[in-house]
């Protein structure tokens, strides 16, 4: 359900709830912290706490950065399936030239309605993280209509095994998105990202400072800024979900083709 609630909301308005929270969590950690512990008795102690807040900042920094990087190589990388699988169908829609009527126009009316499923059922379905498969349906159709061809030539016996080689492309490629729209980061990684931050956010309590003033002012930064990573990540943590979330355009973009080449035809 939170899930849900932070995807179903822009980018703008969830990365001001998360700071907004960390931030206000931090000063009241600072606040209850300084009641407990005296400021003169940190002080004594700042020098052995720079060291050892050094150290975990550069723990918790080479952890955040892995993280977010893997979250935008994940991000890149399903774009490029995309890219792939949008592309194989255009190729197959441009292969069944080689086709002979009436199978060429039954070939091509698959491959579109392969096209509309996708956009129409399966982006709405992926962005509410739900699995539709009525793609596949039109996918099996469209290869059993090419396995069933009787080519007459040689040349349209090479044009069905590349059909056909493109078919088995495009099934990985499909497997892989689909893959991808159901793969998030792991809880347990969730958990050790945010527990890093409270333990790094909460060590800065240690110093003791001759302005609370600054004190707050610096912890709520420190809050922020890493604040702001962590939305990063949960903005690329899901590709197809989300403000910052992978659109079906290089579909409609094939689509759009086809309906250029066909009513170039019909001229």
């Amino acid at each position: 359900m939170l899930r849900d609630w932070i995807y179903n909301h822009s980018t703008l308005e969830i990365g001001a709830v998360i700071v907004a929270l960390s931030v206000v969590a931090a000063w009241l950690g600072l606040f209850v912290f300084d009641r407990f512990v005296d400021v003169s008795v940190r002080r004594r102690h700042n020098d052995v706490a720079g060291f050892i807040i050094a150290i975990i900042g550069v723990v918790y920094a080479v952890l955040l950065a892995f993280i977010a990087v893997a979250a935008w190589a994940n991000f890149d990388n399903a774009n490029r399936v995309v890219q792939q699988e949008a592309n194989l169908v255009d190729n197959l829609y441009r292969d069944a030239i080689a086709i002979p009527e009436p199978a060429r126009s039954a070939v091509r009316e698959d491959i579109k309605q392969y096209l509309r499923l996708v956009i129409d059922d399966e982006w709405p379905a992926q962005r509410q993280h739900k699995a539709d498969t009525s793609g596949w349906v039109a996918i099996e159709k469209l290869q059993s209509a090419v396995a069933a061809l009787d080519p007459k030539t040689l040349g349209q016996s090479v044009v069905e095994a590349e059909m056909l080689k493109t078919l088995n492309d495009l099934y990985s490629a499909r497997r892989t998105r689909l893959l991808a729209a159901s793969d998030g980061i792991p809880n347990t990684i969730w958990s050790i990202l945010v527990l890093g931050g409270v333990i790094t956010i909460a060590f800065s309590f240690f110093f003791g400072m001759h302005s609370m003033v600054m004190h707050y002012a610096m912890t709520g930064t420190l809050a922020a800024s890493l604040a702001l990573v962590m939305v990063l990540i949960v903005a690329l943590d899901w590709p197809f979900r989300g403000e910052v979330s992978i659109s079906p355009e290089a579909f409609t973009t094939v689509q759009q083709d086809i309906a250029q080449q066909e009513q170039q035809a019909h001229r």
